[in-house]
């Protein structure tokens, strides 16, 4: 609305309220449409989620009709899915952005060619370029605007929701389909008020879509005849038509020429006409294009979108201020373009600055400025014509001289790039006299700056030379003012994402609008990174409407529930002079406080008057919470309390406590009671102690000579163990000073528009820079004592945080000697220390495995001392310079373990090694994962604090000095035949480092884990054959040298002694050379050297020499590539400027990362291929069978499927990874071509089921009942109803892949898949059970529990198809690795506490059930049945399961449960679980049939039966013979003739009786252990529990020798810890590969 208020009462005004642009839509939609079509994707358009929202909840349009909502595969798709609706006579709508947009591009043309009316709302999103950003631009708006659709743009929520409207009805009249924009983030995010449409003015307005309408245009008369259905059908069994035929030359142009008179052309009348009626109804007016103050402007501001709501306050301002004329102009309408009307509105004018949210550099202009220009040349060429000429365009203005105003163009806000009133400013300035009159300019952003340092600037100064004038591209403002109106009060919010600051931000903005009917405008600046990282929220509040849409550079309060913030940021800027500030403190007291604030910041406080309080929100939500995983989110509600306790706010408004607290409570009410009151009354005393127990700090002395200035960010520890390299694209030094220490320091938007820049490339490792100490309250402490080196603890850690080492006691001592002596040279050290491992080994064999090593080494230290022989004076600098060792030694850990000390002293005395777990400060997020892998007690949580974070960098810097584990400590004898511990692969650095983290991934990311084991898997197998494979290359240069010079040599004759004594006299007086020699010596008939071999094999040694280079330079070629597809793995692990990668990695869209593969493939093949080309040359040149001139020497067509099998196995991988979302949905088409393309490229899919990084939405990846955003619960739809997608049966049907479904928490499988599927030289496909946390609703700590979980419960089997194992896919398929495989369900033991309080247990069926009950993905489904309604009508859900339907009615399933007291209970089970539980059971049944495990022959208990039935038979014979019946013997032989031929069948029968024929192993020995030594480390009984299992004190037993193959005991040795199975001999003599299995037993026997 413009202008001055309507005086006029309006039938519809609206119903005020506050809300999103999102929601403010569906308002609109959920009233008029009957159907969407629509495909997840960034949460700036929740539109989606919203609609499947009230789909659920059973929402009935205007036509009474229930809505409808179909998800299909992809936004392509759903456009598709869209115009289907469309055709059958449904209102149909659809929600998209920036790819999504551009993804459906081709299918719009369509619904404009058929005439389909339905609406595409848009939040607008930048386009990925050469980076992916998931914020505001106008880049997707713009990529439609040829399609025909008609378009529109709205500034503010108001205007998104009325637009849908109006549009909607144009849609319908013209049959034109419409894009209604609105800005992401900027509007469909942020929360202010607007008079949303009632039902009643939808209804009335838009009608229904079966309304018979007369045809507004004369060319639908001529279609239709008077009368129309409102929207058409256009596929009708009861009228067909044939709509999207062929046309050829003689039809296609006059279809498309026809278009334009006889429907495009009566768009923008029908508009007019349309918003004029919608402002009759509604007071609201509209116009195509809509001006604020420009009747007396002299210049104006012309865009769209919410920039146009700050320009009104600026040009108020302006004008107020320095009596400028300025007006605005908001293009409300794109297409058609309303040039007429800009003509008018800016004839006359001195200038125009036309500021655009989109970027087209080889455009002649930005899009509007292009439809301007267009415009404005027609009321140019107006003024042209001569006297009695007709107009050329009628509708338009006629300019004369001094009409035609000057273009500005501008552009602004790219990726939400914040535009400050100060950019507005800057681009009035521009225009006006004295102006800088720059045609075209960028806000916000800087190509030059002030130098930060001399680095800093040289490049700038090498900037300026190549570009002088590059400055000139961006425009600055001579000032920023405080627009907010008078009496409004600014919030700033600090928080950690997953915190809850988002709620907090809402909830409170909610209580000051519905409390004080304020306006207000409450805006969270989104980030890309996940769980864990820093955030901020903007809210503001006024009597009067906000007109800024930007970050608040002034702000009244700040509140900072993250106690850390001074750490990253300033949180202090713009607060006013006697502002408040609140943060999150557990310190003891207000002088504790104020001291833990920086220097600078206590006397920015001080000098201006800042009012400082603390609250304690983390202990007040750990003791009120009943819900531990709720304890971050809801210590925000503490901080609302405290808002309210310290901002100005009541006192302003008179607002009273009581009344503070019903607004408050009802407010919570609405938000949570559908969870119960419980929760409610939760969220309330925390709201209500934050009010109560705020403190404010009154004393806040300061020191004298405080400084201001920040210390400059120092160069990350990590960051100096990597080589520098040249200060090019992909040196990481040169990007940290570049780049990374501005994020470091705070300032990471004040990077420069430069040339880097515009690559936007990131060099690998930048992960280094980052430091995650700040983001963790507690650390993992260990306990060496506790520790049996199992190996689990950093084999999950996500973050590569805690590496496991095995040293020599030597390299421990050796590391601490070139400590010190980088200070000092030492005397002894090197000596005696000889005497102290001695003596160390001797005390640590006494101590035992709880040996505490630092106590002995301090004694073994001080009785080497004190048998020093030496002189005083030599034992004073020996005590020195032991004295200097142990310091540099520190406090680091080392523990006695079984598998590398005590096992190994036992074998070889001297053999055994040191272990020791590190914690990495700088990467660790504490997400304790660690600890609850830990069974042994070795990992403790710990409070973190200054001293332990110094301890814990101390001993990071230990860690980095010690050598790697040395190879002979790495429990694996053949990593490509997979024998041997194969974790332990991780305890070499640069495996675990094949990950250097640092990124911005959630605490406890399951994704992560799976990653970093599969690079740490590839990096590991690269290193051995890249050594290899150095060793040939240093071979064949030595070789080919020699070979050359031999050649060259061979034309002297050496055997003549005459001619080398002429020649030594010759050159008595001067050195004689080989040349000169050579000339002396030539023999006749010597043949001459051929110049073009001599060229050709120079150069071949040339090749190898580089080749070698490249393994061996500061930068080392990788073992590996990624592609990755955008997901949540693409953007935790690569937003600018940090990615966790030591390899080339790359991003491009969603769906394709798999055909980006294959491209990239064939590329980096051909240069692996000139490697090993060189080397074959190389090869035949030695052996003498190349030639020149053979063409086949020449290998010119030796491409990637003529390598060797060791060629191969030397080229990195390269590697397409991707979510759920990317593989199994939207990119399901590239995956499925890569797998049959034969390409030996890999897949790795991390499968989440919940399209993570879209904020947990619906996937077919998903299961039966998840409750997801676009499945949701309500009351007519309870999350997803399809079956979930099997991948690993698509994979297979393939047959030309390698396919592995598995789960990180299957450690063994997984890793065995790994190698196989990156050996094989063929397609791989990487399925993997990923959990996550915020969308799985699981604790941080809790992937590894969960993943096995998934597994044990039928939900994700392990599964994998191995094409080289054989023909049949019974012999290709395999589901070993599942527990239980006979069976339907695996059995568990819940422990709880009975009725006498007493401990107690029940063995109970593990069922995708009881999966499903530990996830709040699922949590809706279920309802706790207290003891007293316990009845018979309640039955087990494994027998209700069993039951025929007809036998189910009237019966309740639940699965048994605790409470929080852990006592028992029964969790009643809805039938959506029941379905997804019998679906689960299903597939199973089908895995077992497939791999042939159903109905499967047990040979042994056949055999033992066939046995019992022989001894039978033969006892009944004797006892025949004894009474003279001679058939006797011939019934044993089962009827054979008393012969010579029924001896033989005696014999054999006699021979499996005695024993000797058992399982047919002559010889066979059982497994056993020795049971005291086992450590528990579970390795045997999830290998197979029937065979192991633990006894009371869990201690491992044997329970059945038999229960399974051999394989699984001679892996379940190789694996134990403890060294404590021992294998015996197979007892299946007939099993596959039973002598290599033997051969690999022997030494564990």
């Amino acid at each position: 609305m413009f202008g001055k208020k309507d005086e006029k009462q309006f039938k519809y005004p609206g119903t005020r309220m506050a809300m999103d642009g999102n929601t403010a839509v569906i308002m609109c939609e959920r009233e008029a449409s009957d159907a969407a079509g629509a495909y997840p994707i960034t949460p700036s358009t929740q539109m989606g989620e919203y609609w499947a929202e009230e789909v659920a909840n059973g929402h009935l349009n205007i036509s009474g009709n229930p809505l409808i909502f179909v998800e299909p595969e992809s936004e392509h798709a759903a456009a598709a899915v869209t115009a289907g609706m469309s055709m059958t006579g449904l209102r149909a709508t659809n929600f998209s952005s920036a790819q999504g947009v551009a993804f459906m591009h081709e299918s719009l043309y369509t619904a404009v060619g058929k005439r389909l009316p339905y609406v595409l709302n848009i939040g607008s999103r930048a386009i990925t370029k050469a980076s992916l950003n998931v914020h505001c631009a106008h880049d997707d708006y713009h990529c439609i605007d040829d399609t025909g659709f008609f378009q529109v743009f709205g500034k503010n929520a108001q205007e998104a929701a009325d637009l849908n409207l109006i549009a909607r009805k144009i849609a319908e009249l013209t049959l034109t389909p419409a894009a209604v924009g609105q800005d992401g983030f900027l509007t469909t995010h942020l929360i202010e008020p607007l008079n949303v449409p009632e039902r009643a003015l939808v209804e009335e307005f838009c009608g229904r879509p079966d309304d018979i309408i007369e045809c507004p245009t004369p060319a639908q008369r001529l279609v239709y005849g008077p009368t129309r259905r409102r929207v058409p059908l256009v596929w009708d069994v009861d009228n067909p038509v044939s709509s999207g035929t062929v046309q050829n030359q003689d039809a296609y142009m006059q279809a498309v020429a026809a278009q334009r008179p006889y429907f495009f052309d009566h768009i923008g009348p029908i508009a007019d006409q349309v918003m004029a009626e919608y402002y009759e109804l509604t007071g609201r007016r509209y116009a195509r294009a809509a001006t604020y103050r420009c009747e007396d402007a002299e210049y104006v501001i012309l865009g769209q979108g919410s920039m146009v709501v700050q320009a009104e306050a600026v040009v108020d301002y302006l004008r107020e201020t320095r009596k400028l004329k300025i007006g605005v102009i908001n293009l409300t309408m794109f297409r058609p373009f309303p040039g007429e009307l800009i003509g008018r509105m800016l004839q006359g004018k001195k200038g125009v600055a036309i500021l655009e949210r989109t970027d087209q550099p080889l455009a002649e202009d930005l899009p509007i400025m292009c439809e301007v220009r267009a415009a404005l040349a027609k009321c140019m060429e107006n003024g042209m014509v001569g006297k009695g000429e007709e107009i050329p365009y009628a509708p338009y203005p006629t300019y004369k001289a001094g009409d035609m105003p000057r273009l500005y163009s501008g552009c602004y806000g790219l990726g939400s790039r914040d535009l400050q009133p100060e950019g507005l400013i800057a681009a009035v300035e521009n225009m006006i006299p004295g102006g800088k009159g720059r045609t075209f300019f960028y806000l916000s952003i800087d190509f030059m700056r002030d130098p930060a340092d001399p680095k800093d600037e040289i490049r700038i100064q090498q900037l300026k030379d190549a570009y002088p004038r590059i400055g000139e591209l961006a425009l600055r403002g001579s000032e920023n003012p405080n627009l907010l109106p008078k009496g409004a009060v600014t919030v700033r919010m600090h928080s950690v994402g997953g915190w809850g600051a988002v709620t907090t931000g809402k909830n409170l903005a909610m209580t000051l609008y519905e409390l004080l009917g304020y306006d207000i405008r409450a805006n969270p600046k989104y980030g890309s990174e996940k769980k864990g990282q820093p955030t901020t929220y903007f809210l503001s509040a006024a009597p009067e409407p906000i007109r800024l849409n930007c970050e608040y550079t002034y702000v009244d309060v700040v509140l900072s529930p993250d106690p850390n913030v001074f750490t990253h940021s300033n949180p202090l800027a713009g607060l006013h002079r006697g502002g408040r500030f609140v943060i999150q403190s557990s310190l003891e007291n207000a002088e504790q406080v104020w001291a833990s604030f920086p220097p600078a910041a206590r006397k920015f406080i001080v000098d201006n008057e800042i009012r400082v309080y603390y609250i304690d929100g983390f202990r007040i939500a750990r003791e009120e919470a009943s819900n531990a995983e709720l304890q971050f989110r809801m210590q925000g509600n503490a901080f609302q309390g405290a808002f309210f306790a310290a901002s100005p706010l009541m006192e302003r408004s008179g607002l009273d406590e009581t009344g503070l607290f019903n607004a408050i409570e009802e407010q919570l009410r609405s938000k949570f009671g559908a969870k119960g009151e419980r929760v409610v009354q939760d969220n309330l005393r925390i709201v209500r102690r934050g009010f109560d127990e705020i403190v404010e700090i009154t004393d806040k002395p300061l020191v004298a000579g405080q400084l201001m200035t920040r210390k400059a960010p120092s160069l990350p520890i990590m960051l100096k163990a990597l080589p520098e390299g040249d200060g090019r694209i992909s040196d990481v030094h040169r990007f940290w000073d570049q780049t990374g220490a501005f994020y470091a320091g705070g300032r990471g938007s004040d990077n420069l528009a430069d040339p880097h820049m515009a690559l936007s490339l990131m060099p690998a490792s930048t992960g280094v820079y980052r430091d995650m100490t700040q983001i963790r309250f507690e650390y993992p402490k260990f306990l060496p004592e506790n520790c049996t080196a199992c190996g689990s603890c950093f084999s999950i850690c996500p973050d590569s945080a805690i590496p496991g080492l095995v040293n020599k006691v030597s390299d421990v001592f050796a590391t601490a000697i070139n400590r010190v002596e980088r200070g000092m040279p030492t005397q002894y050290l090197r000596r005696e220390t000889r005497n102290v491992e001695k003596r160390l080994r001797e005390l640590v064999e006494t101590a035992g495995e709880t040996a505490d090593m630092r106590t002995l080494m301090d004694q073994a230290v001080l009785e080497t001392l004190a048998a020093f022989s030496g002189e005083p004076e030599q034992k004073a600098i020996a005590e020195k310079e032991f004295g200097l060792m142990m310091e540099a030694l520190g406090d680091t850990q080392f523990a006695i373990t079984k598998p590398y000390w005590t096992n190994r002293e036992k074998k070889q005395k001297g053999s055994g090694g040191l272990f020791s777990l590190t914690v990495n400060p700088y990467t660790c997020k504490g997400c304790m994962e660690c600890i609850e892998v830990c069974n042994d007690g070795a990992l403790v949580a710990e409070p973190q604090n200054t001293e332990s974070i110094q301890q814990m960098q101390n001993r990071w810097a230990m860690w980095l000095d010690l050598p790697t584990t040395d190879p002979d400590f790495i429990r694996i004898e053949d990593l490509d035949d997979k024998v041997g511990a194969l974790e332990t692969l991780l305890l070499d650095k640069t495996n675990y480092q094949s990950m250097v983290s640092g990124d911005g991934s959630c605490m406890g990311c399951g994704e992560k884990t799976a990653i970093h084991l599969f690079t740490a898997t590839v990096t590991a197998l690269m290193q051995s054959r890249v050594k290899k494979h150095l060793a040939e290359i240093d071979d064949l240069i030595n070789r080919l040298e020699t070979h050359i010079r031999l050649k060259l040599a061979s034309g002297m004759d050496l055997s003549n002694s005459a001619a080398i004594a002429k020649a030594l006299d010759s050159h008595k007086n001067a050195d004689l050379t080989l040349s000169g020699l050579s000339a002396e010596l030539v023999h006749q008939g010597a043949q001459p050297v051929d110049p073009e071999w001599l060229k050709w094999v120079t150069g071949l040694l040339a090749k190898l020499r580089h080749l070698k280079a490249q393994y061996t330079d500061k930068q080392p070629r990788a073992n590996m590539g990624f592609v990755n597809a955008t997901g949540c793995t693409s953007v935790w692990g690569a937003t600018f400027p940090y990615n966790p990668y030591p390899f080339p990695w790359s991003n491009n869209l969603f769906q394709d990362s798999p055909s980006v593969a294959l491209g990239l493939f064939e590329g980096h093949m051909r240069k692996m291929g000139d490697g090993f080309k060189a080397i074959r040359q190389a090869r035949m040149e030695l052996a003498g069978t190349f030639k020149l001139t053979d063409a086949g020497c020449q290998l010119s067509y030796f491409g990637w499927k003529d390598f060797s099998d060791e060629e191969w196995l030397l080229c990195p991988p390269v590697v397409a990874v991707g979510g759920d979302g990317a593989m199994y949905d939207i990119g399901f088409q590239n995956l499925s071509r890569a797998l049959m393309s034969g390409t030996p490229v890999k897949i790795l899919v991390v499968d989440t089921q919940s399209y993570s990084n879209t904020g947990g939405q619906s996937c077919t990846s998903g299961f039966v009942g998840q409750v997801a955003d676009m499945a949701p619960y309500g009351k007519q739809w309870k999350g997803k109803t399809e079956i979930r997608k099997e991948m690993g049966l698509i994979g297979m049907a393939h047959r030309s892949a390698f396919v592995l479904s598995s789960s990180a928490s299957h450690l063994t499988h997984l890793l065995e898949g790994y190698i196989d599927g990156l050996n094989a030289r063929r397609p791989a496909l990487f399925n993997i059970y990923t959990s996550c946390q915020p969308e799985h609703g699981i604790g941080d700590d809790l992937s590894n529990k969960h993943g096995r979980m998934a597994v044990e419960s039928r939900a994700y089997p392990l599964f994998r198809f191995d094409p080289d194992a054989g023909t049949s896919l019974e012999e290709c398929c395999s589901i070993e690795g599942n527990p239980d495989i006979d069976s339907d369900w695996i059995s568990w033991t819940l422990k709880y506490t009975d009725e006498k309080g007493q401990p107690a247990e029940m063995e109970v069926p593990f069922t995708f059930v009881d999966f499903a009950m530990i996830e709040g993905r699922f949590r809706k489904h279920f309802r706790k049945a207290p003891p007293e309604t316990w009845n018979d009508t309640m039955i087990p859900v494994h027998e209700f399961l069993d039951l025929a339907e007809d036998e189910r009615d009237g019966l309740h399933p639940y699965v048994w449960g605790v409470d929080g007291k852990n006592r028992l209970m029964r969790v009643l089970v809805a039938q959506e679980l029941i379905h997804s539980c019998e679906e689960r059971r299903a597939y199973w049944t089908q895995l077992r049939g497939l791999c042939g495990e159903l109905n499967k022959v047990d040979v042994e208990a056949v055999r033992n039966q066939a046995k019992a039935e022989i001894a039978q038979k033969l006892t009944t014979s004797l006892l025949a013979l004894a009474v003279g019946e001679g058939a006797g013997l011939a019934g044993l032989a089962g009827g054979v003739p008393s012969n010579g031929a029924g001896h033989g069948g005696n014999g054999a029968a006699h021979a499996g009786a005695n024993g000797s024929g058992n399982g047919g192993a002559g010889g066979w020995e059982p497994v056993w252990v020795e049971t005291p030594e086992c450590t528990a480390c579970d390795e045997c009984i999830q290998i197979n529990p029937k065979i192991f299992k633990y006894n009371d004190d869990k201690k491992i037993e044997i329970v059945d020798p038999k229960g399974g193959a051999y394989k699984d005991i001679v892996k379940a040795a190789e694996k134990c810890a403890a060294g404590c199975i021992h294998p015996g001999l197979p007892w299946n003599p007939t099993e596959a590969g039973v002598d290599k299995l033997v051969k690999r037993a022997e030494k564990y026997q």
